[in-house]
């Protein structure tokens, strides 16, 4: 009786210690210094966005598509999507 009440103590402790350790990876993750562009670096992606954008806005109507406001907000808020930041953790 007195080791299982000893192991469950001991899972529970582990338990803990992989939780604080996500929390402490996630915090880092956060706000490490390298995770985060410059403003300069954050308006270059913008316009490198917008330009490729634009580019595959235009081939579209080239072909003879119409392009709506909506489809060209839609279009740009998925090209922002930057999955290269998620960890693998």
């Amino acid at each position: 009786m007195e080791n299982q009440d000893l192991h469950a103590r001991l899972d529970a402790l582990g338990r803990k210690i992989h939780a604080t350790e996500q929390r402490l990876r996630e915090k880092a993750h956060l706000y490490h210094d390298s995770t985060h562009l410059t403003a300069k670096e954050l308006k270059q992606s913008y316009r490198n966005l917008q330009a490729r954008l634009n580019g595959e806005i235009a081939e579209a109507e080239a072909q003879g598509h119409h392009v709506s406001d909506l489809e060209r907000s839609v279009q740009q808020w998925l090209d922002s999507i930057d999955t290269t930041h998620i960890g693998s953790n």
